[in-house]
This record gives structure tokens, C-alpha cells and sequence, in this order.
């Protein structure tokens, strides 16, 4: 870890400083001891005259934790309902008014409740740091939005809580709080990071030895970049020799769909190692029309470049490599970052690449090629927004994939998700025969998600499926309809309806499409239950076709 500011650096900071410092307390994974260390140092300050209090802390009800508060000061925190329950989430106008020196502010990637004055938490300590407050506050390495892709390819797991890398660019320190992997696991085995009931589980699922030890590099390496980027700017400070700025420049070239993302945090971490400026670009067609589709997945990009530090520069060419070319030339970038789907050899022979003419016109400048796994054959894909105008998608129905005899109506003798899924799997091999030597390889893709407590819709239905089964060439389903109800693994409402499906590696998987229709279809936890009590196969199957062309719930 890194050495922390001492009493008299941080008075310093506190009465000559610009700005109030920020420190953060990061950690490879919940359990290291992040809170445990912040209240710790916060009484050490507290008992050499710092004036210091709790603006929130979450101690996860870990007596070790608890204990550390002492004699700390609280502010209470702000209480606001939401939907019949009583949420807390930090006071900022308490924490402003009381003006200490230093407040402490756990669980920075935090989501506040709706109703607060800022969405995320962050934003609140934004405010405090600008009151002249120096903030404290804690964060798990994977909440980082520039490791988001890394994170959810290596545990399997996607982090919805994420903190922009220039708020993380922010902090005057960063702490980490380090444990080994076989300590961490030691604490989860004696209760002292989740309930009982959650500990076999998460063992067995995101805090793996090796999940742990990804994790644990992960947070190193930030930190060894913030150690490297914040000597660079102290000598660049004091006009120390070695400090000229980086001649280096990063082109990112993104496309109008959600792969954008994965390439501009490719990035920002490419960038960032090279403490070098990047732009994130779209170049259109002269001659396209942008969809209101496009806008809006364009918006969202440059919405997250413009987060992770970089400029936003829209360009408009009729070749999109010359375009790209001629404007990096220009603005003297020396790296381009751009993504390339793997194409069957004949198809690389008979078509135009924009790849294979970036890497021809590029010269000197660096060519970064990001693989990028695509849903379906080029044949399925439609006509990309900068090659040409769209073609019109077809629509993907539940219906046209779950007939009447791809539904189980009226199950009964099954109580949990888990049995009606062994039953589903069953049902599924009937009805495919070619899979019956795969039933136990169906099984394990299906249960491994299903681990991960991510396929159960609020509305009252359960989804257990997985993509990239090499054994269908298009989505394979089956639903079952349990009037009763059946448990769900982590949840407390139970699932009436049960549709599980496979998605292929290429063709026509259509798999978020598919995911999609299921959720308008369940859109609510009346209809689920109406569903679920159809006393027919085809009676649930003309129910829900009806309900697809005639668009009920759109209102």
C-alpha cells in the first residue's frame, strides 16, 4: 500500500491547497478490510487534533468494523422513501453546514436512491471536495469503468456500479487495502463477509482463488499507474528534467453499436499506460441518414468517452479508413484503436475491410486491431450505419420460437427454479434428439449463469439460458408454466413462468434480441401470473401471440 499523507502534509493540503484532497481506499474485492482501515486512520487523525467525521459508512453489520467508529462523530444520515422503504444515503447539506475538515464516505461506486440530488455518490463527494471538505472514501477495484470488459470477461460477472477514471484521477491518494486470496477466503468461510446462507456460493462463484487474483493484480496495477502518473505530474510541477510531455496521441474509431464501449475503455487504458491525449471518433457516411437508434447508442459512447477523459470528434467521409487516415494525420495521432470482426477466410477475400485499408494507408501510425466476437454471420448482420443505410431488422417474437409443444403447462411436483430447469432440459432433448449425448454439457452452461443470480425478472419470471452453444445454429427454448410458483436461487419472490434457452455461437443467435421480446412479453407481474394459469399449452401460446401483434402493454 502506499503511504499516506502525514498530519502536517494533510493540514497543508487542508488550509493551501485549491482543492480539498480526496483518498481512496481501494480493494480487489469486498471482505479486504477498506472500511475497517478508513475508520481506522480516521481515529488517528481524530486523536492528533484533526476535526473528522462519518458522512456514511456501511459496516455490513462486521462487528471488527463497528467497533472502529469509536468515537468518531456521525452526521445522520439523509433518510428518503422509496416504494414503502425507508433508504439512507449521505446528508450533503448536514455534512457542508457542519464544515469539517475531513469527512468519511464509504461505498464510492453507490447508487442513491431515487429522489437524491445526484444519481451516483461520487457525484456527492464532487460537491464536498468543491465545499473545501477533504473526502475519504473506499471502492473496489472492478467498479473502475475502464476495467468493466476485463472484469466481466475473466469472472463471468458485469458490474453495474461504475466510477468514472477521471473522478478515480481526482484522488491526491490512493490506499490499497490488500489481502491474499486464501485470507479472503478465510474470512468468508468464518461469516465475516456475507451470511451464511451466501458463503458456499459466492465461493464457488465470484471469489474463485483465481477471480481473487485477477482482482488483486488489477488493483495493483492502478495503483502503480497512479504512483507513475502522479510523480510524472510533481516533476512536470517543479520542471524537473525527464518530463517533457508525451508526444503520443490515441485514436479510438468506434461503430454505432454496443461494442463501442469495450473499444473506448480499450482506450482509455492504452492512453492512460502512455500518458498520452486520445480522441474517441464516429465517422458517417455523407450520404446516411442516422437512425434515431444510432443517436441514441452514439450519445451514450460519447457520454462515457467524455467520462474517461477524451475528446469527442464526430467526422463524416465516403471511405472510412481515408477518413480516419487523413484526420489522424492531421491532428498528429500516432496510435488508432478500432475493432474487427473474425470473417470466414472466402468472405476476407471477396470484401472490402476497413481494417485491411487502415493498416495499408497507416504508415507510421499504429494500428491497435480490438477482436470483436460477433452475434452473427456477416450474412445477418445488418448493413452497418457507416457503410450504407440500414436495412430494416425483422422483428424477434416469443412465439415464433416457443410453440405448444416447446410448453409445459401446468407443472407441478417441482418447488425450486433448479428442478424446473432439469425437467425443462429434458423437454428440450425431446424435442431435439441430437442433443441427448449433451445433456450434462446443457446443464452446466445453464447452472453456471444461474449461479450468478442474474437470470430472475422482478415481473415474476425466470430466464435460465446460455449463449454460445455450440450445438444449435439458432435459439432452441422451452418454457414451463407453474401456477404455484416456484423458489429462486438468492431471491425471495418466486418465478411463475420459466423459459430457458440456448443461443448459438454464430448464425442466427439474435440472443439480447430474444432476451428482449421475452421481457415485453412478461412486462408485469399480472400478466406473468395470467400466463402461468393457462390451463393449455396452446392456450399460453395464443395468449402470448396475441399479445406480440396486438403490442398490450405498450401504453
Amino acid at each position: 500500500m502506499t503511504d499516506a499523507l502525514s498530519v502536517e502534509d494533510l493540514l497543508h493540503e487542508l488550509n493551501y491547497a485549491e482543492e480539498a484532497p480526496l483518498r481512496i481506499y481501494l480493494g480487489a474485492a469486498p471482505g479486504v478490510g477498506k472500511t475497517y482501515r478508513m475508520l481506522q486512520d480516521g481515529n488517528a487523525l481524530r486523536n492528533r487534533g484533526i476535526d473528522i467525521v462519518i458522512g456514511y459508512i456501511e459496516p455490513h453489520d462486521r462487528k471488527e468494523t463497528i467497533a472502529q467508529i469509536k468515537d468518531l462523530e456521525i452526521i445522520p444520515p439523509k433518510r428518503i422513501e422509496y416504494k414503502g422503504v425507508v433508504l439512507q444515503e449521505v446528508d450533503v447539506d448536514a455534512v457542508i453546514a457542519r464544515k469539517p475538515q475531513v469527512v468519511l464516505v464509504d461505498e464510492l461506486a453507490h447508487t442513491n436512491a431515487i429522489g437524491s440530488s445526484h444519481e451516483k455518490r461520487y457525484e456527492d463527494i464532487e460537491d464536498l471536495l468543491a465545499a473545501g471538505i477533504a473526502v475519504f472514501s473506499t471502492c473496489n477495484v472492478q467498479h473502475l469503468e475502464s476495467v468493466h470488459d476485463m472484469v466481466e470477461r475473466m469472472t463471468g460477472v458485469k458490474v453495474q456500479e461504475r466510477v468514472p477514471d477521471t473522478f478515480f484521477a481526482l484522488a491526491r491518494e490512493m490506499i490499497i487495502v490488500d489481502v491474499t486470496p486464501d485470507e479472503l477466503q478465510e474470512r468468508m468461510r468464518q461469516g465475516k463477509i456475507y451470511p451464511p446462507e451466501r458463503i458456499e456460493r459466492s465461493l464457488s462463484n465470484f471469489f474463485t482463488h483465481s477471480n481473487i487474483s485477477m482482482l488483486r493484480e488489477l488493483a495493483l496495477r492502478e495503483l502503480a499507474n497512479d504512483v507513475e502518473q502522479k510523480d510524472k505530474d510533481k516533476r512536470r510541477e517543479t520542471n524537473t528534467p525527464g518530463t517533457a510531455p508525451s508526444g503520443e496521441k490515441v485514436l479510438v474509431a468506434i461503430p454505432a453499436t454496443a461494442d463501442a464501449a469495450r473499444l473506448i475503455r480499450q482506450g482509455s487504458r492504452m492512453s492512460g499506460r502512455m500518458n498520452a491525449k486520445w480522441i474517441v471518433t464516429f465517422v458517417e457516411n455523407k450520404d446516411t441518414k442516422r437512425t434515431e437508434a444510432v443517436d441514441l447508442m452514439l450519445r451514450e459512447s460519447f457520454i462515457l468517452a467524455r467520462s474517461l477523459g477524451a475528446t469527442v470528434v464526430q467526422l463524416r467521409g465516403d471511405r472510412v479508413a481515408d477518413t480516419l487516415i487523413d484526420f489522424a494525420r492531421t491532428e498528429g495521432v500516432t496510435h488508432i484503436v478500432i475493432g474487427a470482426t473474425q470473417r470466414a477466410f472466402w468472405k476476407r477475400l471477396v470484401s472490402r475491410s476497413v481494417v485491411g485499408e487502415l493498416l495499408n494507408l497507416a504508415g507510421e501510425i499504429g494500428v491497435f486491431v480490438v477482436p470483436i466476437k460477433a452475434d452473427m454471420d456477416d450474412s445477418d448482420r445488418p448493413a452497418s450505419p457507416i457503410s450504407g443505410v440500414p436495412l430494416p431488422e425483422q422483428p424477434v417474437r416469443l412465439s415464433d420460437y416457443i410453440t405448444p409443444d416447446n410448453i409445459l403447462a401446468d407443472l407441478t411436483g417441482v418447488a425450486t427454479v433448479e428442478q424446473t430447469i432439469a425437467v425443462l432440459i429434458d423437454h428440450l432433448i425431446l424435442q431435439h434428439s441430437d442433443l441427448v449425448s449433451r445433456r450434462a454439457e446443457i446443464h452446466d452452461l445453464i447452472m453456471r449463469r444461474e449461479r450468478l443470480m442474474s437470470t430472475f425478472l422482478d415481473t415474476g419470471i425466470a430466464i435460465p439460458h446460455a449463449a454460445g452453444f455450440s450445438g444449435t445454429s439458432d435459439i432452441h427454448a422451452v418454457m414451463a408454466l407453474t401456477p404455484q410458483g416456484v423458489a429462486s436461487l438468492g431471491r425471495d419472490q418466486k418465478a411463475y413462468s420459466v423459459v430457458l434457452f440456448l443461443s448459438p455461437e454464430v448464425g442466427k443467435s439474435n440472443h439480447l434480441k430474444f432476451l428482449a421480446a421475452i421481457a415485453k412479453v412478461f412486462i408485469d407481474k399480472t400478466t406473468t401470473r395470467e400466463i402461468a394459469a393457462m390451463p393449455s399449452a396452446e392456450d399460453a401460446w395464443q395468449f402470448i401471440h396475441t399479445l406480440e401483434l396486438t403490442g398490450r402493454g405498450k401504453d
